[in-house]
């Protein structure tokens, strides 16, 4: 019924959750209604679908990371602008970014500040993303099949690459480049 970028943009998230230290994470694509239901019957209205993940970190990088990773991973499949994509489809992830950077200001930063953080962000969720694109495909391929990824079968999955098996990143750039 979903587009796999749907899937793939979850898958993202995901992703960038686990290496920020989340092991509980789940991936739920909506109906034709519109609603995900997550395990234990939770439901997310009005959505294509959901990643939800238990904080790994309150640091601000990673956080940005998590949001952007899904738009990002979007763009590498589909070649569209990530910030067409935050606009139109990641109108959330937009709105948890701008929420993050809020909280920055309310704290002290100076605007260059969050616009030097927004930047950082975006470019290390890209480079992540790269890194782990195979990675990104199973969760996504797992998703399209299943429409509900709860949190044992992603952390299954994930614990089988050795790239990302038991390890948490501090989302410095230099993780990303290169195997």
């Amino acid at each position: 019924m979903w587009k796999r970028n749907i899937a793939i943009h979850e898958a993202g998230h995901a992703l960038a959750a686990w290496l920020s230290g989340s092991r509980q994470i789940q991936i739920a694509l909506a109906d034709e209604f519109r609603i995900a239901v997550l395990s234990h019957g939770q439901e997310v209205e009005d959505c294509a679908a959901v990643c939800n993940y238990t904080r790994g970190t309150s640091a601000v990088i990673p956080r940005l990371v998590i949001c952007f990773s899904g738009v990002m991973a979007e763009h590498v499949y589909s070649g569209d602008d990530p910030e067409e994509l935050l606009k139109k489809g990641g109108r959330g992830d937009a709105s948890d970014i701008s929420e993050i950077l809020k909280e920055c200001r309310a704290r002290g930063s100076t605007q260059d500040e969050c616009d030097s953080l927004y930047h950082r962000a975006y470019d290390i969720s890209l480079k992540m993303v790269k890194r782990y694109w195979w990675e990104i495909i199973a969760l996504a391929k797992m998703t399209e099949h299943a429409s509900h990824v709860p949190d044992n079968k992603i952390g299954m999955l994930l614990s089988l690459f050795y790239s990302t098996s038991g390890r948490n990143f501090s989302f410095d750039e230099k993780e990303f480049t290169g195997d």
